[in-house]
């Protein structure tokens, strides 16, 4: 019965939950929100993606920084020295050479100082512009990365939208039979006042409506949790107050179409990633290939050199000094190491594009699959819907029949127990429907 449906939204809501942060705000409603406003709310507040937006301003500061090695770097260094023991050298006695006599001497001052100041900009360095290249194709990822993430969250609201609109949706049915078995057990209870009807008559309508009471309170509290999982879903804080403004009726589920002949796999954000990566993977082949180039440097410097043999004395003159200058760096031969090194990106760009061909076909045959669960859950919620319909009919002529004296009680609680299964098998299929058209629309990249 109503169990089931119970138990079948638990576990769907429990496989759609996702490990979401919620980001702290002062608001806390009341908000009266349809999907879209809760989809646009989500967007602004839920966790992943606001980490997902700081993720494109990090990649945006690395290619900023790649930028900036391209700029001169300047640098001051500085020195200090106290020869506490001036380090003895052995000469020729230069007055008489042939004696072959060493004399010792020592060199310097114990005080020694010095101040450098040097710029050096790259003027050529396969590396640096690879770089600056590879930081804009990570900025690329981000934004892809985001938009993935957007989608996921859209997903996963609407989703759970779906959940509690479902579960209002199975309270109203439930409050309907409650209403017509209130008036049925209060009928029943005064013929049996009168010595019309038998007191059996009077305890089982009882019975059923007892069971649609606690029905409804078992339901009542699942949509508690589906309410508190939307907003989760959201980022919004669980203390906030949120009502929707939409019911299952709004969402005209009969007028839903499968269309699987326009999409394209390029229209799936995975597929971009995945082309993104394949970037990535040729810019380090590049990069690897072009180690063999040389790099070229220029560098600029001044400085003062001090030198005393009294620390009072040491900085009153300095001597000045300045350079400048190319260095070239070529590495000729390094071994074989940077040619298996070229030939392993090889390998990693080859298996990034067999990658990209089996993405391909695996988004075919999600297409394929999640159409296949839509169309299946839209029959039988047009289905079970028709039998909802039925049986409502047929518990209403049984009513009325046992209110003429013509059916007996137990006809009325088998027809009640026959509507409140219907009822259930239309509000799963309904689910099932709404969730089954989200999925569609993920895998064919529709949802943007």
């Amino acid at each position: 019965m109503h169990c089931r449906l119970f138990l079948f939204t638990f576990v769907l809501l429990s496989g759609i939950t996702r490990a979401y942060g919620q980001t702290d705000t002062a608001q806390q409603g009341p908000f009266a929100f349809n999907l879209a406003n809760c989809i646009q709310y989500g967007l602004a507040h839920q966790n992943d993606v606001v980490n997902a937006r700081l993720d494109i301003n990090f990649s945006q500061e690395q290619i900023k920084e790649a930028t900036g090695k391209l700029f001169p770097h300047a640098d001051v260094n500085a020195s200090f020295t106290d020869n506490l023991k001036l380090a003895t050298s052995l000469i020729p006695d230069l007055t008489n050479p042939s004696s072959g006599v060493r004399i010792p001497v020592q060199f310097g001052t114990r005080f020694a100082s010095a101040v450098t100041g040097q710029v050096n900009q790259t003027i050529f360095n396969s590396d640096y512009f690879l770089g600056l290249k590879a930081a804009k194709v990570y900025g690329g990822l981000a934004e892809k990365s985001y938009k993935r993430t957007e989608i996921d969250t859209r997903v996963a609201i609407t989703k759970a939208y779906y959940a509690v609109l479902a579960n209002e949706e199975s309270i109203r049915l439930s409050k309907a039979n409650m209403d017509q078995l209130e008036k049925t057990l209060k009928d029943t209870r005064a013929r049996y006042d009168v010595g019309v009807a038998e007191r059996v008559d009077v305890d089982r309508i009882q019975v059923s409506y007892n069971n649609v009471v606690t029905d409804i309170e078992t339901q009542i509290r699942l949509l508690v949790y589906t309410t508190q999982l939307l907003k989760f879903q959201m980022g919004m804080p669980q203390e906030a107050k949120l009502d929707l403004t939409q019911t299952v009726q709004d969402l005209n589920v009969e007028s839903f179409i499968s269309d699987t002949v326009d999409y394209q796999v390029q229209d799936r954000v995975e597929y971009g990633i995945q082309t993104t990566q394949i970037a990535l993977n040729e810019l380090n082949l590049k990069s690897k290939k072009m180690s063999f180039l040389p790099s070229l440097n220029g560098f600029v410097n001044y400085g003062w050199n001090y030198f005393s043999s009294d620390f009072g004395d040491l900085y009153k003159t300095g001597f000045g000094a300045s350079a400048l200058g190319l260095t070239l760096a070529w590495p000729i031969f390094t071994g074989t190491e940077r040619i298996h090194q070229i030939r392993q990106n090889k390998i990693t760009l080859e298996k990034s594009e067999n990658d990209l061909s089996y993405l391909s076909q695996q988004i075919k045959l999600e297409v394929t699959n999640a159409n296949t669960q839509y169309l299946n859950n839209k029959s039988r919620f047009v289905t079970q819907k028709t039998n909802m319909g039925l049986t409502q009919g047929i518990y209403e002529r049984i009513v009325l029949k046992f209110e003429q004296g013509v059916a007996s009680s137990l006809d009325v609680i088998s027809a009640e127990s026959e509507l409140k299964q219907a009822q259930v098998d239309y509000v799963q299929a309904l689910l099932n429907t709404l969730i089954s058209k989200t999925e569609l629309d993920k895998a064919m990249g529709k949802i943007k």
